[in-house]
């Protein structure tokens, strides 16, 4: 599988080197870097049309940013999947009350991608809510959550971040949604490590990077964990490319039924709880 590479620094370049130095990696992927020295920075969009390259990671230590219309970041490191609502919004311009439909549809969007992206078949989504104010939050995600059970989404909440964290509720979920950035770094910073890859969700390529930015303060002389990052963040993007391909093949012109029986077979009826 063929998977692009883009470098934008110096220190980058020495990163993939050692990334690449594993023989193993030969096996897995074939890496194509792109960089202005390399003179093909701009031919990304072409290769990825015309489906020379699977999938693109942006190497650490590299300033090369994408912005893309509906896309969201999904932090994983193995232990947890965390995504963010309103990664724009302080958590001081988040006491309004947040819009309803668009996180409704950030919300779809991430238990979409945990379908599409990580074969989950009925994924359970944790709503991560800030606390500190009392009411306001309630009386607008709790009746989404509702609402989306009947439509068979399985999203639980609203969450305190403390309690989430402290009784590692997130093990009991397949992703966890937090409103804003504050209550995503705080849940972060507990329970993941430096290594955790960032992949966007709900955009038609498959996008992976880092969290070593191009203004963090690398030690030339010790690479080994931004290499691993890197490692992770391309490995990461390979299981996507495949759990794409093997949903889309799965869910491409299904078999109609041949009869129906007389019973609820919804996917609302799985999240229904019966009565003793």
């Amino acid at each position: 599988m063929n998977i692009g590479i883009l470098q934008s620094a110096g220190i980058a370049g020495n990163i993939i080197e050692q990334t690449l130095s594993i023989p193993e990696q030969e096996e897995v992927f074939t890496p194509t870097i792109y960089s202005k020295e390399n003179g093909n920075d701009k031919n990304v969009g072409a290769d990825l049309k015309f489906g020379n390259i699977a999938g693109i990671v942006i190497a650490p230590g590299s300033a090369t940013e994408f912005n893309f219309d509906g896309a969201m970041t999904l932090y994983t490191d193995g232990r947890i999947r965390l995504a963010v609502a309103f990664p724009d919004k302080t958590p001081e311009e988040m006491q309004e009350t947040p819009d309803r439909d668009i996180l409704i549809e950030k919300i779809k969007k991430a238990w979409m991608s945990m379908k599409r992206d990580f074969l989950i078949s009925t994924p359970r989504i944790a709503l991560l809510a800030d606390y500190d104010k009392k009411g306001s939050e309630d009386d607008v995600l709790t009746p989404i959550v509702t609402e989306l059970a009947t439509q068979g989404i399985g999203v639980f909440g609203p969450y305190a971040a403390e309690s989430y964290i402290e009784q590692q509720q997130f093990q009991h979920f397949d992703a966890t949604l937090a409103l804003h950035d504050g209550l995503a770094q705080e849940v972060l910073n507990a329970v993941t490590e430096e290594t955790r890859t960032k992949l966007l969700i709900g955009i038609p390529i498959v996008m992976a990077s880092t969290e070593y930015d191009a203004a963090y303060a690398f030690d030339e002389s010790d690479l080994a964990e931004p290499a691993l990052a890197l490692r992770q963040a391309v490995y990461t993007v390979i299981d996507v490319v495949r759990n794409r391909t093997a949903y889309d093949e799965a869910h491409n012109d299904p078999l109609p039924k041949l009869y129906h029986e007389r019973r609820d077979d919804s996917e609302k009826a799985r999240f229904a709880v019966r009565k003793q």
